[in-house]
């Protein structure tokens, strides 16, 4: 085996060892209800920095039991990133057709 493909080989092993961690993050996250920082930051995918951010600003909830470290219920993180729905054109409509419905009936 020539070293460049030595090396892809070596590569795509990483890569793929990446993708196992990243899942048994995602098992590990399914079954705690808090999260710290580091943890909260993964679930929603957003850097520590931002996270911490947004707590200093008070746009989300946390809980700092001890002064010093910080910790987020996963439910409070689903609520904030569901936060401001954008609705597909597709549900726009249906949303409008439903709504024309109503006042017809009302009018009538």
């Amino acid at each position: 085996m020539t070293e460049m493909n030595h090396y892809l080989e070596q590569e795509r092993k990483i890569a793929e060892l990446q993708k196992r961690v990243t899942s048994l993050e995602s098992l590990c996250f399914q079954s705690k209800p808090v999260l710290n920082l580091e943890e909260a930051s993964i679930y929603l995918g957003i850097s520590r920095s931002m996270l911490y951010k947004m707590t200093h600003a008070g746009k989300i909830d946390f809980y700092k039991p001890e002064g010093k470290l910080i910790f987020f219920e996963k439910e409070s993180l689903l609520n904030w990133a569901r936060k401001n729905k954008v609705k597909s054109d597709e549900t726009t409509q249906a949303e409008a057709e439903l709504k024309l419905r109503e006042l017809n009936v009302a009018q009538s």
